[in-house]
């Protein structure tokens, strides 16, 4: 016969074990909802999403005596997007569901939101690579103020077709310190000007040479470390919207005594929107390949 004082742990094997609370682990919301022009792609208008550009013509002087044969011709480019499907899908038995803490349950749903986003942000965060590379430092070198002020004057003062929309920085928080520690004060104290607040629960640190600067963490950081950021017009990369998000449940009676299967499926694209004669000329999208060392102090 057992003698002495009952606590907790002579009775471990009789505790409940409850889960107090429960996170989702944290990640970035993505930039391109806020730096992207979105278009949605009209149904039953074929498989691509296409714009055409009419190129622009040329006036010239005459006289009273003039006959003026040089006519001036309508051409143009066309731009074509075909948007692509992407799913998530998940498994979840009855007894799942009956067994674990209701904290835990409550949160299973957000997870393949956050998913999905993720991957549209990704493969926005994957077209700078085809950007062009005038106000880039290149690898192993570290970030500064005077590559975004570079790749924004190309974008509104270039010659083949200047943009007037907003133009936004979207670099990794590595690359961010660097052009924090070359400006006496942080990015974050500059000029905001109409931006609501809520730009900075998603990022924004503020307007270095009128271009809108977003930390993005989704921005990968290679072995060397470097990082592919990116200085663009709004206008200058669409994301085209093929559907709008489809979520749908189904039970499979079958397996593990029921479960509960939940699919969500999207279809999008994007693409760098070039201009010139033909549609090719990079003049509203610079990439910012430069050093991403995590910062010691």
């Amino acid at each position: 016969m057992a003698t002495g004082e009952t606590t907790t742990g002579t009775l471990s094997d009789a505790l409940p074990e409850i889960v107090a609370d429960a996170r989702i682990v944290k990640e970035f919301d993505g930039t391109w909802q806020r730096t992207c022009e979105v278009h949605k792609q009209t149904p039953n208008t074929g498989l691509s999403w296409t714009e055409f550009a009419l190129n622009r013509q040329d006036s010239q002087d005459i006289t009273e005596t003039t006959d003026n044969q040089n006519f001036q011709q309508y051409v143009g480019s066309l731009l074509s997007s075909e948007p692509q499907m992407t799913q998530i899908i998940t498994k979840v038995t009855d007894r799942t569901y009956r067994k674990i803490a209701a904290v835990v349950k409550s949160k299973m749903g957000t997870l393949a939101g956050n998913a999905m986003s993720r991957k549209k942000d990704k493969d926005y965060l994957a077209l700078f690579s085809t950007f062009a590379t005038t106000a880039s430092p290149g690898t192993g070198q570290p970030f500064g103020s005077g590559y975004i002020a570079a790749a924004k004057n190309n974008v509104t003062s270039n010659v083949t077709e200047p943009s007037m929309a907003q133009v936004f920085t979207i670099v990794h928080g590595f690359q961010l310190y660097d052009l924090q520690t070359e400006i006496t004060a942080p990015v974050g104290t500059y000029t905001i000007g109409d931006l609501s607040a809520q730009f900075f629960q998603h990022g924004f640190q503020g307007t270095v040479s009128s271009s809108h600067v977003f930390e993005d963490g989704n921005i990968t950081v290679d072995a060397t470390p470097d990082a592919r950021g990116a200085t663009h017009a709004k206008e200058g990369v669409i994301a085209v919207m093929g559907m709008a998000i489809k979520t749908e449940k189904d039970r499979d009676i079958h397996f593990g005594g029921g479960a509960d299967v939940i699919s969500m499926v999207d279809e999008y694209s994007f693409v760098e929107r070039k201009s010139g004669t033909s549609g090719t000329t990079q003049v509203w999208c610079y990439a910012h390949l430069s050093d991403a060392t995590a910062p010691t102090s």
